[in-house]
């Protein structure tokens, strides 16, 4: 990474939704209370606060779980109002420092401030006055990271929150991630932190070490780009839409108009899985999945699925993504090819797997539990038809 220069700020607004409650309300500042839909059925917890999240309340937890864990638990409803407020007002100050600017919304800005280090000084310079300027005029304590790309400054932010500011010096990338806890690099979820801490793997520097033989045994094809994410390496550059304004895209065009369902079936799932691993290395979840097809006489139709909650992971999206793509299938005519979109995206409430190591299949699935029955009840308990009906 030596050249490159250290641009990229990156503001995270740690819980936002609670922190804005705090800064509306500072009473709660000693509260444990944690953000959840009034009225709803099911209810799960949004943002708990720090205190909250200190007793174990975790977002995506049910509020149920969250109450018989921390019997004071404070509900506070969400205050999406607020919430626009605070992000404007996070962006206002921001583009005082820059022109290029990302917001991926709930507090969380990525800024290039390349170009006006004539104006401004350097970038460190730049993050300590938006900082301070973030806490006199909204009441926010953010963490703020400098380093030469989005990925550094992302992990950056992660290891002095809630608040606070750091630096990761040219050339001293790699040195910074290699002591780091596994868990704060993105795209380390529930199922492969489980896979890693197994594997005795429990900081980031163990992951970049690995060739990619040992990353391909050990995680598959996909394992590449979480090796490559633990050494540091993203070349991304800044998205100036709104995350409200993003879409993930897909298109697949067919080499001949196909009619037969299974193969439409296929490269629908392999589409699905592609934006997916798109989706989780941003750390997002999408509400609305939107699938159109293109017909071999010109036309076209199109279908969309959407949830209250969110879909983050591949079978959630693939049996969203079927859905709505039968829902579309209203003609007997080929298809020569077909769009899918992700959209309604959001900072996903619990961190994803980048991947989900592939598990056994359902026949290994099922031959297990055969197996184990066989040896519970004797080997003659179970067997084929075949085996049964002999000639």
């Amino acid at each position: 990474m030596k050249g490159e220069q250290a641009t990229i700020i990156h503001i995270n607004v740690t819980d936002f939704a609670a922190a804005v409650a705090i800064a509306k309300q500072p009473f709660l500042a000693d509260t444990a209370f944690a953000i959840a839909k009034e009225g709803t059925s099911r209810r799960i917890i949004i943002t708990p606060s720090r205190r909250a999240f200190e007793e174990g309340v975790r977002s995506g937890m049910p509020v149920a779980t969250a109450i018989r864990l921390l019997p004071s638990l404070q509900l506070v409803p969400p205050d999406t109002v607020s919430y626009a407020k605070a992000n404007a007002a996070i962006m206002k100050i921001a583009l005082q420092y820059s022109p290029t600017i990302q917001e991926d919304s709930g507090g969380h800005v990525y800024l290039d401030v390349a170009g006006t280090s004539r104006l401004f000084g350097p970038s460190v310079d730049c993050a300590v006055r938006i900082r301070n300027e973030m806490h006199d005029q909204l009441s926010l304590e953010p963490a703020v990271a400098v380093s030469a790309n989005k990925l550094v400054s992302k992990i950056g932010t992660r290891t002095i929150r809630p608040c606070g500011i750091t630096q990761i010096r040219n050339g001293e990338e790699a040195a910074f991630l290699s002591r780091q806890d596994v868990s704060l690099l993105p795209g380390v979820g529930s199922s492969i932190g489980r896979l890693l801490s197994v594997a005795g793997i429990k900081e980031i520097g163990q992951i970049a070490a690995l060739d990619d033989v040992q990353v391909v045994a050990f995680l598959g094809k996909r394992g590449l780009s979480l090796r490559d994410a633990a050494r540091g390496l993203d070349f991304s550059t800044l998205d100036s839409h709104t995350l409200g304004q993003r879409r993930i895209f897909r298109r697949v065009d067919f080499a001949e108009p196909i009619g037969e369902l299974d193969l439409l079936r296929a490269a629908i799932v392999s589409a699905f899985e592609d934006a997916g691993l798109s989706l989780r290395k941003d750390r997002l979840g999408c509400s609305i999945v939107k699938v159109s097809l293109s017909w071999s006489d010109g036309a076209f139709s199109e279908a969309f699925q959407r949830t209250k909650g969110q879909w983050v992971l591949d079978q959630e999206l693939i049996v969203a993504g079927w859905s709505a793509t039968t829902q579309a299938m209203n003609r007997r005519v080929r298809i020569v090819a077909f769009n899918l979109s992700l959209q309604g995206l959001s900072l996903a409430w619990k961190e994803p797997d980048l991947f989900v190591p592939e598990g056994p299949t359902k026949d290994e699935r099922l031959q297990s539990a055969v197996d184990a029955t066989r040896v519970r009840f004797g080997p003659a308990i179970l067997t084929h038809a075949a085996a049964v009906f002999r000639v």
